[in-house]
């Protein structure tokens, strides 16, 4: 039969070789597809299908955190850039389902609450939050950065992937994220990592009260060259400048609550910090105001300019998709691009102050206006450019 096979394949060799092509192209796309499905969250979520944070609701927590919202995947962190870095992951990915198969929920647990020092290693972070990492990296990986698009991380090159994101250069910069930081420093001086630090940032970060008490921990014992509890202004920047109400456009909005007219302090919020109590409490407000009506403003303050951040939110990630759609057709936008990034720093001003409008609502949310009319602004300009 086989010779039969064999002979026919012989008397008909171009029908044999186009069907051999069409069968190639046909498998190859098929396998691309799975692999496409398994390196999605959706995939991830069967085996990590919890709500909240911690093990067994990795899928989750991303959804709910920053990277989330940036459309940073699975596989963006969890595989090394490339495509040999991106089949390791998927190689490393079916081990994990034999164990998913094989071993307890409890020895599952275990791993997951204990995960590998180097799951995700600093040089990894550097990669999307650093240029010249990111140039190294790119420089240095074996074999092709992609072959078809599978995942975001091997089309990051900075510094442009990091200014769309509207992300600081965190070796460059040292006002990351509403502090002030030297990460440089802290980096090559003191040789901390990213997981030193930042520990869960994504499934399970810790409270704002912990990364203040790891910071006062290490500065307590570097003398007096390191800002300590009473310098609050030195690191807390965008706290400051959300109180002092200026420094976006011509908008010019003191905080009542701040500043030599209100003879307040930060201390005189922050009562509890000398105790490692950073966050006020409602009775912080009741000490002053007596009258338990203001936990109530301050909790619609905050709900409003949520609610508002998130509407802003989805605004910002259908425009960047557009903006890129554009670019790949060679449309100009380099004024769209201006547009958008002014908007992305304001919006960003916002966030980085951490208080949602608590600090200065009359400010917070002039600047949200000022962000929503840049997007749509930046709409109609992406529609009259062609």
């Amino acid at each position: 039969m086989l010779k039969n096979v064999f002979d026919w394949c012989k008397q008909h060799i171009v029908i044999f070789t186009i069907i051999s092509v069409v069968f190639v192209v046909f498998f190859g796309f098929i396998n691309i597809q799975i692999l496409h499905m398994t390196s999605e969250p959706e995939f991830c979520h069967l085996c990590h299908p919890a709500q909240g944070f911690g093990p067994l609701a990795e899928v989750d927590s991303w959804e709910h955190s920053a990277h989330g919202d940036a459309g940073v995947s699975c596989l963006d962190c969890h595989g090394r850039p490339g495509v040999v870095g991106y089949m390791k992951a998927k190689i490393g990915g079916l081990r994990d389902t034999y164990m998913q198969l094989t071993i307890s929920k409890e020895e599952k647990l275990e791993i997951l609450s204990n995960p590998h020092e180097n799951l995700v290693p600093s040089w990894h972070c550097l990669y999307c939050h650093s240029d010249e990492s990111n140039a190294a990296i790119r420089e240095t990986t074996k074999g092709p950065m992609k072959i078809v698009s599978m995942r975001m991380l091997d089309d990051v090159v900075n510094p442009g992937f990091r200014e769309r994101k509207g992300l600081a250069d965190i070796m460059t910069d040292d006002f990351v994220g509403g502090t002030h930081f030297d990460h440089s420093l802290h980096i090559e001086e003191f040789d901390l990592t990213c997981r030193d630090c930042h520990f869960g940032i994504v499934h399970n970060p810790a409270t704002a009260t912990d990364r203040m008490n790891f910071c006062l921990t290490c500065h307590a014992d570097a003398g007096d060259g390191a800002p300590q509890v009473a310098d609050c202004a030195v690191c807390h920047e965008a706290q400051e400048a959300m109180n002092v109400g200026t420094g976006i456009g011509d908008l010019d909005f003191p905080s009542m609550m701040y500043g030599e007219a209100a003879d307040m302090t930060c201390v005189d919020c922050h009562t509890g910090v000398t105790k490692g109590t950073y966050r006020p409490s409602s009775s912080t407000c009741f000490d002053c105001h007596e009258d338990e009506a203001y936990n109530e403003i301050f909790k619609e303050w905050a709900a409003e300019t949520k609610a508002r951040i998130n509407m802003l939110k989805e605004m910002r990630v259908e425009l960047e998709a557009e903006l890129a759609d554009a670019d790949a057709a060679k449309r100009d936008t380099t004024e769209v691009w201006g547009t958008y990034s002014q908007a992305l720093r304001n919006l960003k001003f916002v966030r980085n102050d951490g208080t949602n409008g608590v600090h200065n609502n009359e400010y917070a949310m002039a600047i949200l206006e000022t962000v929503e009319a840049d997007f749509k602004k930046a709409f109609i300009q992406l529609d009259s450019v062609w």
